[in-house]
């Protein structure tokens, strides 16, 4: 129990000391991480957890639609379209065990992931990072989890 809560404490310590940018990544990363263990048990028959994985990516889905500055032009309206879609698509292949769209939201996470940390890993990313996304901490722990 003392474990578990100094874990809870340090991911949280974690979260909140990070920038908008990089708590983006690390949102990637995680739904990445989900989405990949969602077709790993769609392909092995598993069905409790591939449910239970894409339950996970639509809460990190969620997070980076709410973490969208809508203020910041088109790009974050692109984004907030591509998240609902990704949302939507997730119940559906969760439904119709679609193996085919499962793989390509992953591949579309994947690039997508690729560009944040391209773009955070550049000088002065502070400020562009945090214009496009800001930060939410609300849940961020819970969904990394």
């Amino acid at each position: 129990m003392v474990v578990k809560q100094g874990l809870e404490s340090y991911q949280n310590t974690q979260v909140n000391t990070l920038d908008a940018g990089k708590l983006i990544v690390l949102l990637y990363e995680k739904l990445e991480e989900n989405l990949q263990l969602a077709l790993t048990h769609l392909q092995e028959g598993d069905m409790i957890g591939k449910g239970e994985a894409i339950q996970k990516s639509q809460d990190i889905v969620m997070e980076l639609l709410m973490s969208l500055n809508l203020d910041a032009g088109k790009i974050a309206h692109d984004l907030q379209a591509l998240y609902l879609f990704m949302f939507r698509d997730l119940n559906r292949i969760n439904l119709e065990k679609d193996t085919i769209a499962l793989g390509k939201i992953l591949k579309s996470v994947q690039n997508l992931k690729e560009a944040w940390v391209e773009i955070t890993s550049r000088p002065s990313v502070d400020n562009r990072s945090s214009t496009l996304a800001r930060k939410t901490t609300s849940k961020n722990v819970a969904v990394m989890a």
